[in-house]
């Protein structure tokens, strides 16, 4: 079925619900085929706690991008005028000394991967000099250029360190889209699993449907041989009741299939007035040769959403633990500067000067800090190594559930397999009885219990063949789920 038609469909029920020409009844009469492909579209895109899911994954992506963002050059600039009279000391006594001065600093770093800190700044000052013992100076400039480098020796050192938060931005990223995928695959098996429930709803009306036709053949053949005198009243009356069961069981069976409708337009968030009936002919699996338990186990280790979450949170806990430890080490830097100078009449004769490098500074030394007492780092340190521990062993016991729960249903799907074999030969069996007993009946051999006892045994044997494929199909649905591999098989995007 086309969008085109399930918009319209809800479009019609928007019409149904403000308009007392239509009622429910006259909309419910033509229900709409849907196929389990539709059903999967419907429920994806109007899935309420999908959207969520989608929302947490932009805001982990934003959170990324932020993370990533933040690794730039940081600029700094700075101006300022000062002004003031200032006492000195003399031979005359104290002086006061007027001075006055604007500056112009400005200053780029950023810190590299290694964690290196690099540094270069620039400063221009134009100031009114006065001297005690030279006097009035005038007006001087001054230019400044100057590098600096911090390289972390013990604590932050290496790249690891550094890109730590945004590995554990990457992470939360992840594991936003396994959340999403899992929640997408867990709201497809709901669906399908109510699609097939509606599936099997209507093949216990077509059962009993056909059960009716048959009863009321034989009843009319009953009847036929009553009024030449080869049956009594009373031997159709075995016929009569199982005519009004089999119409009591096909009421029960039609309001059951109602109530599956209704459920599955509610579970893909339409309103219930909507009604939809099945369009396969069978739930849609596949039901060919299953790989080795192993082959099996391989791919659900791969591809599982438990584990894939379970292994991120491991290595969030390994990079929380590695910082722990970063931290619990002490901060020894090793710091350099270099710098040139020029002082003059000018700002341009200032400049030239100091790219004569005449004037210069160099500085390297050593940085140390540590706390007198290190044990809070210490014990967050444990801490950090016991959650990785704990993370590990997590993902042990979900590896070994999974495994024991793997051989369990491989073990069932064989076992219902085999069931589904002998319920459809029996079935056939009890359609070919029911032609024996008709025909043994007719010809006077054969008692009108003999048929509705061949009768009750085919419809039977027909439940019991739709409901293990339905049974078949939900564990199979179950196996592909644990695999991650049910969004592929139904072709269902994110």
């Amino acid at each position: 079925m086309s969008r085109k038609r399930l918009l319209l469909a809800i479009s019609v029920v928007s019409v149904v619900c403000v308009s007392e020409a239509l009622t429910s009844e006259a909309l419910a009469s033509e229900p709409m085929a849907l196929s389990a492909y539709d059903a999967l579209e419907l429920a994806v895109e109007a899935n309420p706690e999908l959207r969520g899911v989608r929302i947490d994954r932009e805001r982990a992506e934003l959170f990324l991008s932020r993370e990533e963002s933040a690794r730039v050059p940081l600029y700094v600039g700075e101006t300022g005028y000062r002004f003031g009279n200032t006492p000195r000391l003399s031979p005359e006594g104290t002086r006061f000394i007027d001075s006055s001065s604007l500056v112009l600093t400005q200053r780029l770093s950023h810190t590299l991967r290694q964690g290196t800190q690099v540094g270069v700044s620039s400063s221009f000052g134009r100031a009114s000099r006065d001297s005690v013992e030279l006097g009035e100076l005038g007006v001087a400039y001054d230019a400044r250029l100057g590098v600096e480098v911090t390289q972390p020796l013990l604590r932050g050192r290496g790249a690891q360190i550094q890109d730590a938060s945004i590995r554990r931005a990457e992470i939360a990223r992840d594991i936003s889209e396994i959340q999403l995928e899992a929640r997408t695959s867990a709201v497809v098996r709901d669906v399908l699993l109510a699609y097939w429930d509606l599936w099997l709803a209507a093949e216990n009306v077509a059962i009993q449907e056909a059960a009716l036709e048959l009863v009321e053949q034989n009843l009319e053949n009953a009847r036929v041989r009553q009024e030449t005198g080869v049956l009594s009243s009373s031997e159709i009356i075995p016929l009569r009741l199982e005519e009004l069961n089999v119409r009591e069981r096909l009421v029960t069976a039609r309001t059951s299939q109602d109530q599956r409708a209704i459920a599955l337009t509610v579970l893909l968030g339409l309103s219930p007035q909507v009604r939809f009936e099945v369009d396969d002919e069978s739930p849609a699996v596949t039901h060919g040769v299953i790989p080795d338990e192993e082959s099996i186990w391989e791919e659900i280790r791969e591809r599982s959403y438990d584990l894939e979450r379970l292994r991120k949170s491991v290595e969030d806990a390994e990079i929380q633990a590695m910082l722990a430890h970063n931290d619990v080490l002490p901060r020894l830097d090793a710091t350099g500067t270099a710098s040139i100078d020029g002082l003059e009449r000018g700002l341009g004769s200032a400049t030239a000067q100091m790219f004569t490098f005449q004037g210069f500074t160099l500085f390297a030394g050593l940085r140390l800090e540590l706390p007198v007492v290190n044990r809070a780092r210490r014990l967050d340190a444990e801490r950090a190594d016991l959650n990785t521990e704990l993370a590990r062993a997590e993902l042990e016991r979900a590896e070994a559930e999974l495994q024991s729960r793997l051989s369990g249903t491989l073990q069932e799907i064989a076992l219902i397999r085999e069931r589904l074999e002998i319920s459809r030969e029996s079935a056939e069996l009890a359609a070919e009885n029911i032609e024996a007993q008709t025909a043994r009946f007719e010809v006077g051999r054969g008692t009108t219990l003999e048929v509705v006892d061949a009768l009750q045994r085919h419809q039977e044997a027909l439940m019991r063949v739709v409901e293990v494929e339905v049974e078949l199909s939900r564990r199979l649905l179950e196996l592909e789920e644990q695999a991650g591999g049910l969004l592929s098989r139904w072709g269902v995007e994110l």
